[in-house]
């Protein structure tokens, strides 16, 4: 019977083999290996909790059975409790033979990464390897979790390494792909790529992942042959591919496009600073989005419209690309049979006004609106919060939550079910937080489930959408003449469009220089923009500017090494040496990180998309802003800041007043006592903070949307007076 049985088990059939061994453990209670392949045939179907006792029992009846040990571990693994599972695995370890411990090692790790743990995961790979130099597990393990890490020329060295060892394995030559796509080496990847495909035809990740290489070589065609192919073959592994798609941008991608692809690529290069072939990128972009127009093969990624906001690309493609992607969401929800919805004007009573956002949790949009939900008038308005994301136990989510009369979470209905529960709501307004952003769910709103429906904050430009009335924007951002950028009537607030929680908390405990990595003397220049928004011709200047001013320094964000390393080698290449730029670790805390505002003398604004959230916090925090407008919405908003804070000053009339202007406060000190002397008497007193004050002007705005609306007006263009 237990032959029997075993055999069943190595034919994949454990689901025979279970019944047979109950039956023979109940008679041979004392015989551990029948014990343990009870417990494998239980963990193969699913039944952990009874897997995990048999296991026990083998171990009861054999404590050196390390294979019983090790199914234990990986069993509490699959229950979630990894670490139950790594203590079994270390007495495991403690316990095996020298051959057996590099495997054990290697398990270890695989929970360690669970568990989140990655620096104790590579060491423990380490360690594998440190006794089998050549052990495949280690080598395959390590190497992706190097490249998660971006520590990519090691991860290529390790990755080579498993191909020289393993040249006919699928795994290894996939692997090496991998790292080299990760470092931009396309035609390389793609031969090795190929390399796996002759080893199993069958797979459909190696083809998948040519697709990625063949987009990046623009040879877009036999890319979506490649795509094509991977889907034929397994449907699941290409969802897992994109689910896990580290190497694409946000790891978010809706359609497997090639051209999208490249795109999305080249922008992610954009986000660490790697501006080699940046303006034959930034023509490909424009030539590729005209080009796709009405073409099958039209371009739809819906996270290209952000990432579009931060290179110097014509309005007009930037609007056509929104429209485009529009028009695709439209179709996909009317191919899912969107409800029809029939909208009643009510006329008197409360207006009813929705938000709905993936952001009402700890992000920038969930910090900035925190306060304005509750300080709605509740004798005219009723507020609802529509959430696409789940609770995620901060302050901001309970402060939002109970800043609104309904609050409700949609983020697991599909789009025609939560535009259903905003319809029956009875929504008049609908305001949209998030537009392009990450995590959007723009399908819902395609669904119209409100007659008016408006994008405000969360997205910086216009939406193209049919389904979209109105924008939300002031004077300073978009000044006369600057109507065809959008899609959407323009609803102009006075003062600044921005809003800021004017509570937030400053931390008020000491913080050094020197505990920031900052010299104690000299100045300070700083910026804490997102690496994207930094640019070579603003760079240009900053690095002109830190020439003409002896003892500054830069103070950046330090996203990651490979940013840092990137601008390093850009400041030597202007002549500035690499050490007088200083980069800022993660401060989770925003109280701390405002703080730390105080350390500088001067932020520096970038160019083509401007500091927004980075921008308010300096100014709050006391630290005055330089910046120069341009030419769009995005490439003003921290001028609008500026003016409605009383510093127009700082709003520099050209790149080179800019450069003058900055150079000016470093050498004239006392002009930047003056400027933070003036900023924290206005920070109370002018509008940019006053969030009561713009929280009027916005039911302002609602008010007379609606009462177009009820007349049977077309939605125009106005300015809320103030």
């Amino acid at each position: 019977m237990l032959n029997n049985a075993e055999k069943l088990l190595h034919q994949g059939t454990p689901e025979q083999a279970l019944p047979l061994l109950a039956e023979y453990c109940e008679c041979h209670a004392g015989d551990a290996r029948a014990w343990f392949l009870l417990g494998v045939c239980q963990h193969q179907t699913g039944k952990l909790e009874a897997a995990l006792h048999t296991f026990e029992c083998t171990i009861s009846i054999e404590p050196r059975h390390l294979h019983a040990r090790s199914a234990k571990a990986a069993v509490l693994s699959d229950l979630g409790q990894h670490r139950e599972a790594l203590h079994v695995y270390r007495k495991a370890l403690h316990l095996a033979a020298p051959d057996q411990q590099p495997q054990l090692l290697v398990n270890m790790g695989v929970v360690m990464e669970q568990l989140g743990d990655e620096r104790d995961a590579l060491e423990r790979y380490d360690q594998a390897l440190g006794r089998h130099p050549g052990f495949t597990g280690a080598l395959l393990n390590r190497g992706v979790l190097l490249i998660k890490l971006g520590r990519l020329e090691d991860g290529l060295a390790n990755n080579r390494k498993l191909a020289e060892l393993y040249p006919d394995w699928e795994h290894a030559q996939y692997n090496l792909g991998e790292a080299l796509l990760a470092l931009g080496k396309w035609e390389e990847a793609l031969a090795a790529y190929e390399r796996a495909m002759a080893v199993n035809p069958a797979a459909a990740k190696p083809h998948f992942a040519r697709g990625l290489a063949l987009s990046m070589l623009r040879r877009f065609d036999e890319a979506q042959h490649a795509f094509d192919t991977a889907k034929s073959l397994d449907p699941a592994a290409v969802e897992q591919c994109l689910h896990n798609a580290a190497w694409l941008p946000d790891g978010e991608i809706h359609e497997i496009a090639p051209k999208a692809i490249y795109l999305l690529k080249g922008t992610q290069r954009l986000d660490d600073c790697d501006w080699a072939g940046r303006e034959e990128f930034v023509a490909s972009f424009e030539y590729l989005i005209e080009s796709s127009l009405g073409q099958v093969d039209e371009i739809t990624e819906r996270a290209l419209a952000y990432r579009s906001l931060s290179l110097p690309i014509s309005a007009a493609t930037r609007l056509a690309l929104a429209k485009s992607i529009a028009s695709h969401i439209i179709e996909t929800v009317e191919v899912e049979r969107r409800p029809k919805f029939i909208h009643k004007i009510r006329h008197g009573g409360k207006l009813r006004i929705g938000y709905i956002s993936p952001d009402f949790r700890f992000h920038p949009v969930g910090r900035l609106t925190r306060r304005l939900y509750g300080l709605h008038d509740r004798d005219r308005f009723e507020v609802f919060g529509y959430a696409l994301s789940p609770e995620d136990g901060s302050d901001i989510r309970r402060d939002i939550s109970q800043g609104c009369d309904i609050f409700r979470e949609l983020g697991t209905m599909t789009d025609a079910a939560a535009a259903t529960v905003i319809h029956a709501d009875g929504i008049d307004i609908l305001v949209d937080l998030s537009g392009y952003a990450t995590n959007t769910r723009t399908g819902i709103l395609a669904c119209q489930p409100a007659p008016v429906q408006i994008s405000y904050n969360g997205f910086p430009g216009s939406m193209g959408a049919p389904f979209i009335k109105y924008f939300i924007t002031d004077k300073t951002c978009s000044p006369p003449g600057q109507e065809d950028q959008f899609a959407e009537k323009l609803v102009y607030l006075p003062g600044s469009c921005m809003i800021y929680n004017n509570r937030e908390e400053v931390a008020t405990h000491p913080v050094s220089r020197t505990e920031s990595g900052l010299p104690e003397r000299g100045f300070v220049f700083c910026c804490f923009n997102n690496s994207y928004k930094i640019e070579p011709i603003i760079f240009n200047i900053w690095m002109r500017v830190l020439k003409r001013t002896p003892n500054s320094v830069l103070w950046l964000p330090g996203k990651n090494e490979e940013m840092i390393k990137n601008l390093r080698r850009e400041a030597e290449l202007r002549g500035v040496p690499g050490s007088r730029l200083v980069f800022a670790s993660f401060v989770p805390r925003v109280e701390e990180h405002l703080a730390r505002y105080r350390l500088a003398d001067l932020f520096l604004d970038t160019l083509h998309f401007n500091a927004i959230t980075t921008a308010a916090d300096a100014l709050w925090a006391g630290l005055p802003v330089l910046s120069c407008p341009g030419s769009t919405f995005v490439s003003r908003w921290a001028s609008s800041m500026l003016n409605a804070v009383g510093l127009d000053e700082m709003v520099a009339e050209s790149l080179e007043h800019y450069e003058e202007r900055a150079c000016y406060f470093a050498l004239h000190y006392e002009e930047i006592v003056r400027l933070k002397e003036k900023l924290a008497k206005n920070r109370l007193t002018m509008p940019l903070f006053d969030i009561e004050r713009h929280v009027r002007n916005l039911e302002t705005a609602y008010h007379t949307m609606w009462q177009r609306q009820a007349d049977g007006q077309m939605p125009e263009s106005f300015r809320v007076p103030g």
